[in-house]
């Protein structure tokens, strides 16, 4: 039960501030777990823990697909990189000389594995509907982290602070790379998007690289980053419910506030009522509804107002802020 609970808590990580070098980190959880230490040789490497951590996580890693799955998995190619397992979306049609735009989608902690399968999320059925393939023709990739592994730097949250923890955000950044390099992409229409640990993991994709995204959309994400410097010239419309009783709607209501003090484009909608499964109403929206209690507010009267979510995401360019 112990190595459960530990699972559990990798996989309610969000990304924050740098914790030490990863010999530190290796070191540390030597120290509380040396039952990773495989060969017994008194010092922990980066792969021993990563198995160590496969090995805590057995019993999720062969979970099957159920409900919507199949038509996901008939959409998203199964692929591999640097290690890791990915899905890949495509356009119905590839038109000759055209290009098209590349989310990148990034799962909460219900995802984390290597089954390479976990990761598509409810969102990604959504995009997985023929119909919305043909009003959006875009590559979806949705790639998934590794046990002991999270969409940023390890937050010290008690019960995981022993235990080693990946940033998978330089992965996702090479891979979009590759897939550049590879595929028919418009590099003025990269966007992300995610929700709980992914939403955090979009903030901090951002952080890294924002000069590379057209828009982003995170949902009720576990921390959002407390500077914003870098983030005011990329379109976000972020989400949150404000019964969320996992992640505190205060994270999203204080981001929005740090990011329109600064001058940035972003969009908060919250919802009343809805707990912590916000992206089902996030990523099907269509515009507000005040009897409901969902009402989103701008940053400034620069912000982007359409009212359909794929559409405001679909607008986006880099470069065009109008």
């Amino acid at each position: 039960m112990k190595g459960c609970r530990i699972v559990v808590l990798v996989a309610m990580v969000a990304a924050g501030a740098p914790a030490g070098s990863i010999e530190d980190r290796l070191a540390h959880m030597l120290g509380h777990h040396p039952q990773a230490d495989g060969n017994v040789d008194g010092r922990l490497t980066e792969v021993e823990a990563m198995r160590y951590l496969f090995e805590l996580a057995e019993g999720r890693k062969n979970r099957g697909p159920a409900g919507g799955f199949p038509r996901m998995l008939d959409a998203f190619e199964q692929r591999s990189f640097q290690g890791i397992g990915y899905r890949l979306m495509q356009p119905i049609k590839l038109e000759p000389g055209e290009q098209y735009p590349l989310v990148v989608s990034l799962h909460g902690g219900g995802g984390i594995g290597d089954d390479n399968v976990s990761q598509l999320r409810w969102w990604n059925g959504v995009m997985s509907n023929k119909e919305w393939r043909r009003t959006y023709p875009a590559f979806v990739v949705a790639p998934q982290a590794l046990p002991g592994s999270t969409w940023g730097e390890r937050t010290e949250v008690r019960g995981i602070k022993n235990i080693y923890i990946k940033n998978m955000i330089p992965v996702v950044l090479d891979l979009i790379e590759s897939l550049r390099e590879e595929l028919p992409i418009d590099g003025s229409r990269i966007y992300a998007l995610g929700s709980s640990m992914g939403g955090s993991g979009t903030w901090n994709i951002l952080r890294a690289r924002p000069g590379l995204f057209a828009a982003a959309i995170p949902v009720c994400p576990g921390r959002p980053p407390d500077d914003v410097t870098n983030l005011t010239q990329v379109p976000v419309w972020t989400f949150h419910g404000s019964a969320d009783q996992v992640v505190s709607v205060e994270n999203s209501r204080g981001i929005f506030e740090r990011l329109k003090a600064a001058g940035g484009s972003i969009k908060y909608t919250e919802l009343r009522g809805v707990r912590h499964n916000s992206w089902v109403q996030a990523f099907t929206y269509e515009g507000d509804d005040p009897d409901r209690g969902f009402v989103t507010t701008v940053s400034n009267d620069r912000v982007d107002r359409t009212s359909r979510v794929w559409e405001w995401l679909f607008r986006q360019r880099r470069g065009d802020r109008s």
